[in-house]
């Protein structure tokens, strides 16, 4: 196949994923003896959220890249890396910019995944917050 001239109006394809597309992969490799129910089920949880309809993903391995907008290939732009570490903890890691040492980064329990995953939306204000309920 060759490559489209420059100037070229043919279609890109996106780089993320329903979110239904991911939990069926996460699914997949369960029920294949990966040990990633904890990412399955973090995954369960982001599509059930408010996150689901305002965020977008895609998968890389066993890892989850999280981005605010719909993204094409490539896609060079920052993103939030979820990677399980089989271990019983999952590593989250903000790729900003391509020096590791500057990179944000934390490893929590699976417990914590989901607190720590709407921690970080709120640093970032990756997402609005939903104002309370006025009585």
């Amino acid at each position: 196949m060759s490559p489209e001239p420059a100037g070229s109006t043919a279609e890109v394809p996106l780089m993320t994923r329903p979110w239904l597309q991911i939990e069926r992969f996460y699914r997949g490799q369960v029920e294949r003896g990966l040990n990633v129910r904890a990412m399955l089920r973090r995954v369960e949880q982001i599509e059930a959220s408010r996150y689901g309809r305002a965020l977008h993903a895609w998968t890389s391995m066993h890892d989850l890249c999280i981005v605010q907008v719909p993204c094409s290939h490539p896609y060079d732009g920052p993103y939030l890396r979820i990677s399980p570490s089989f271990d019983g903890t999952i590593e989250f890691r903000y790729i900003d910019t391509y020096i590791e040492q500057r990179q944000w980064h934390r490893r929590v329990s699976e417990a914590d995944v989901f607190r720590r995953l709407e921690r970080f939306i709120d640093q970032l204000h990756w997402v609005a917050r939903e104002k309370a309920a006025l009585s």
